[in-house]
């Protein structure tokens, strides 16, 4: 007799994670949605990972645990384990990360709700021992292709909850040379074939620690940014001038500021830049996207404040 799929495919690749997978299993276990199988990988952990997992997964029995003897690395452990994935969503998850409770139910109901939203992530709280209480990161509430070049990844991966049949259809996996930044270049193209929402409440406690990708792989996960920004690019502006134009443009994050209420000055931060510079009457570079084209907006430097 065939069993029926479960409605949910949460996906976590773990290792070394002996310190906090425990608390991240029992935080998807106490969802208070419970149609879901729970498809663990253990990539190859040296530390106590694989014992913790193989516990929980004797008592749990929607616990599918996959133990891998040699690292993989995370796109591989990942990719490996698509297929395993029967719902007809796929909740992603992070083995060091606490998904609150309602997280499942709230997803659920909004996925069902808004069948163009291909890819669904949240709000997070970011904790840790040199973390402030209550550092909440808001994300859009919708990012489409041109944005994923403009404002950089601005979903959470572990947070995301995923449309299975997008990912089948177009056969979608995290890209292997997007090493440290797999999840930018998976959210962008998804993109590309539906909607990727974020919802304005905090479903997901964000651990931060020295061992995070962004922190121990940071120069190496800018790099791959920067790759993924021109294939987006690539794959839409056909001059290669006008393409170097863009990511030039796009390096920079904008804010506008006023001196007595009056003046505008605008600050831009160059990530490559530790210096801030602060521009007089500077335009905003633009970038519009109209009937399948780029159009650009040259920017013109009036005065600066350095």
């Amino acid at each position: 007799m065939q069993t029926k799929a479960p409605k949910i495919s949460v996906l976590m690749s773990a290792y070394n994670s002996e310190k906090y997978v425990a608390e991240a299993i029992e935080s998807i276990l106490n969802q208070t949605f419970s149609d879901f199988e729970f498809i663990i990988v253990n990539d190859g952990s040296t530390d106590k990972t694989a014992d913790i997992i193989d516990k929980y997964a004797n008592e749990d029995k929607r616990i599918k645990f996959i133990n891998n003897k040699q690292n993989q690395g995370l796109i591989a452990a990942l990719n490996s384990a698509w297929p395993l994935c029967s719902g007809e969503y796929v909740a992603r998850m992070d083995s060091d990360d606490i998904s609150l409770p309602d997280r499942f139910a709230i997803q659920i109901a909004y996925m069902d709700e808004h069948p163009e939203c291909g890819a669904c992530g949240t709000w997070i709280e970011r904790f840790g021992p040199n973390v402030k209480p209550d550092t909440i990161v808001k994300y859009p509430s919708k990012m489409k292709l041109l944005d994923f070049v403009m404002q950089g990844n601005r979903v959470a991966q572990p947070s995301v909850m995923i449309r299975k049949s997008v990912l089948t259809d177009h056969d979608i996996i995290y890209n292997p040379k997007y090493k440290h930044a797999e999840d930018y270049g998976f959210w962008a193209e998804i993109s590309k074939y539906a909607e990727v929402h974020n919802l304005p409440q905090v479903l997901l406690k964000y651990r931060w620690h020295n061992s995070n990708v962004s922190v121990v792989h940071r120069k190496a996960q800018m790099e791959c940014a920067e790759l993924i920004r021109r294939d987006i690019l690539t794959g839409l502006i056909n001059s290669e001038a006008d393409i170097s134009k863009v990511l030039r443009a796009t390096k920079e994050t904008n804010e506008r500021f006023y001196l007595f209420g009056i003046l505008p000055i605008i600050r831009r931060k160059q990530y490559s830049i530790v210096k801030t510079k602060y521009y007089l009457f500077d335009k905003i570079p633009l970038i519009k996207e109209k009937d399948g084209g780029i159009y650009l907006f040259e920017k013109i430097r009036i005065g600066t404040i350095k």
